[in-house]
Formats: C-alpha cells, structure tokens, sequence
C-alpha cells in the first residue's frame, strides 16, 4: 500500500513539473524588460487591479528591490470621505528623487470609483521615473477635450457650511436548537469640521438578548442595554496646539451606571506638527472630567449615587515609514479624591521589515486597574460570569500577539490570476 502512494506521488509530482515546463515554455512574461520596479506600500488598496491597470512598470514584492517604493496613507475628510497621500521614495537610480501627490474620494464614491481615481493619480505620479526607461518611447498621454463652452460652472458654495451628518443601524439574529440570540444598534452624529476647529455631537444605542434552553423547562435570559451621547469642541491654537471641551452621557448595564454625566476641558500637544500627522504623530493628551451619576446596584464602596472628578494623561506616537509602522500609547487615570484609584495602560504594534522578505508584526496591551469603583457589592452569578454580562473584578488585564513572515522567490509581481479565488475577492 505504501509502495503505491509513493508511486502515485511520484507520477503526480512528474506530471506538475512536465505541465508547468510546458507552460514556462508559452506563457506570458511575467515581468518587462527595462521598465520602472515598483513596490506599492497600500494595505487598503485594490492591488489586483492596479496590477492590471499600470502595464507599464514592474510591481516586485519587496522594497529592497524596487526602483521607487510606493508609500500610500489615507486620512478621514470631515465629510466622511479620504485623503490618500502618495510618497512617492526614489531608489538605486533615482535616489533621493521623491515626490508626493494627493487623491481625495468623496464620501459618496462606490469602491470602484475611489480605485480607478487612486490608480489614476498613481499612473501620474510613476510618469516622471517612466522618463528614463526604455518604456518611455511606448506611452501615449492624452487628455479628453471638452466643451468649454457646454460645461457648466460647479457651484463653489457649501450650503451646508461645512456640516456633515450620519444616521445608522443595524441588527443580527442567530440562533439554533438550544440558543437564540439577537443585537440591534443604532446611531446619528453630527460633525463640523474646519482648519481651526472640530464641533461633534453624537447619540447611540444598543441592545442585546439571547435565550439558552438547558432542557425542556429551564433556561436563562440575558438581556442588556446600553445608552451612549456626547459633544466635544476643539480649537485648534497653532501648528502644536490644540484644546477644546468634551460632554459625554452613557448608561451601561454591564458596568453597573444607571447613567452618567461627565464634563471637562483638554489640551493637546503635538512635537511634530500635525500637518505631518499621516506619517508621524507624537501627541501629549490632558483632560480633567467631573463626573456624576447613579448606579444599577449598590457599589463594593456602599454607593449609589455619586459625584467624582477624575484626570487623565495619554502619549501617544504614530511612525509610518518605508521600513514598516508602529503604534505605542501610554496613559493612566486617577480620580482625584483617591489617588489610590487609578488605572494605567501601555499598548503598542508594529509591523516590520527587518530584512528582504523577512517582516515582523507584533502587538501588546497591558492595563494595571485600581478604579472600578462601579463594581456591584452583589458580585456576579456563575451565569454571568460566564457569559460576561456584568463587570468582573480585577487589577489587571493583558494581550498580546507576534507573527513573522518570510517570502522568497522570483521579485516580480505582475501577474493577476483570479482563477479559484472566489472566497477572497475585494471590490
């Protein structure tokens, strides 16, 4: 039996080398002789189709390799739609010969739209590198003439005086024999967003049941809610600066609030200025919060009604660069009446290409918590312990996780072959 699984393999293994022999000897080349190496840098973009659209470069695998190392960050508009930022970084030949280029999708675009317009600009950008290679002589640029006199002239003027507003919902069901569980959610918010200042309100809710049967005549209903609004004001002072005022409202059954009201004012600082913020970010965050409420249950601490202040400092750094990216944040809190409850956290990632191929993704949070001063003196049953309904007691938490990845092989990366890959497309 063994004799015969050896000799299958054999011939199977014989037969894929013989086929693909016969393929290497007709098929299409895989990459351009003479034409520009480019290595895209954009998790968030359509790669299959950028491929397929710009013919006229080599895509390879790995930055080491290329000729420009194409960089691309996206920041949120106050409308709700993007800023891409294309860096464009020189390499081998075109060192230190760089270039940054911008596409904007309005809030509006179908993902079609934004990945045509995005490859569009890219297109663009690569032209200047194209120059001086042999592609040169084979592009055509064109541009579509139009009817100046036919065109009519966009209206310039925003009736909206920079407001944006969103409305949302949503809800699952699932369920078999001996369980069933069910989740709606629902929003709105409000935004002004201008160079010198940030005006937000926004409302939500959401809600939670589900149902498990243990036999025929006894089961277990867990049903939770929760309620959450705020607004916030920020004024942005200079290049460095900023500050602003913050309201929030929240109900939570989980957390034991029955409700609360928080208020206080910021202030933020940038080492870097925040016109830089899609590739670094280093800000030094303080806010001082009054806080009053009433809770579900009676407190650990014989409370059911209560007016705190609280203060919290946040660090954090944002770096993306060619060799890869990192996010660290440090804050803690105290409530001033007892410095004793207090809490502090420390996370951070960072994906990074250590060599050629050879990257590494890492990730961690650990949290050291002394103010859960919600906590219910009934404690939790062992129903709701399992099932997370309510707020466990501890004064610590921790995650993390860490990947390597290597690839090796031929550098280019031309080829799009859709075939068999129906559980994975991206429109």
């Amino acid at each position: 039996m063994v004799k015969k699984i050896i000799a299958l393999f054999s011939i199977t293994v014989t037969l894929l080398i013989s086929i693909q022999f016969s393929f290497a000897q007709t098929n299409k080349q895989t990459c351009i002789s003479g034409a520009l190496k480019v290595y895209l840098d954009c998790p968030y973009c359509d790669e299959d189709f950028m491929r397929t659209e710009i013919n006229c470069v080599n895509f390879v695998r790995d930055p080491v390799q290329s000729d420009v190392h194409l960089l691309i960050t996206k920041e949120y508009t106050a409308s709700g739609g993007s800023i891409y930022t294309l860096y464009y970084l020189g390499q081998q030949i075109f060192q230190n010969e760089n270039d940054t280029l911008y596409f904007t999708a309005n809030s509006n675009n179908t993902s079609d739209e934004t990945r045509k317009g995005l490859t569009q600009i890219i297109t663009v950008g690569l032209m200047r590198y194209v120059a001086h290679t042999t592609m040169a002589s084979k592009i055509n640029i064109t541009s579509p003439q139009e009817d100046t006199a036919t065109v009519a002239q966009k209206d310039t003027v925003d009736h909206w005086r920079s407001w944006v507003f969103s409305i949302g919902g949503n809800g699952n069901w699932n369920g078999e024999k001996q369980s069933t569980s069910s989740y709606y959610n629902g929003n709105i918010s409000a935004d002004k967003v201008t160079a010198k200042m940030k005006l937000n309100f926004y409302a939500g809710i959401n809600y939670n049941k589900s149902i498990y049967k243990f036999d025929d005549t006894t089961e277990f209903v867990n049903e939770s809610n929760s309620k959450y609004a705020g607004a916030s004001y920020v004024k942005s002072l200079n290049k460095h600066w900023s500050t602003g005022l913050i309201a929030d409202y929240s109900s939570s059954i989980y957390d034991n609030i029955k409700w609360v009201v928080s208020t206080g004012p910021a202030l933020e600082f940038d080492v870097f200025p925040y016109s830089q913020s899609n590739r670094k970010l280093w800000t030094f965050y303080y806010e001082v919060q009054y806080q009053t409420g009433e809770y579900n249950d009676t407190t650990i601490f014989n409370k059911l009604k209560q007016s705190v202040v609280q203060q919290r400092l946040r660090s954090s750094m944002r770096f993306k660069q060619k060799w890869g990216s990192t996010n660290f944040t440090v804050s803690g809190a105290t409530y001033l009446y007892d410095f004793s409850k207090n809490s502090l956290n420390v996370s951070g990632s960072a994906s990074i290409r250590l060599f050629e191929g050879l990257s590494l993704d890492l990730y961690g949070s650990f949290s050291i918590i002394h103010d859960q001063i919600s906590l219910p003196k009934s404690g939790a049953s062992q129903e709701e312990v399992l099932l997370q309904i309510k707020q466990l007691e501890t004064n610590f938490r921790y995650y993390g996780s860490v990947g390597l990845s290597y690839q090796f092989g031929s550098i280019y990366n031309n080829i799009v072959n859709p075939r068999f890959n129906s559980n994975s497309y991206n429109f």
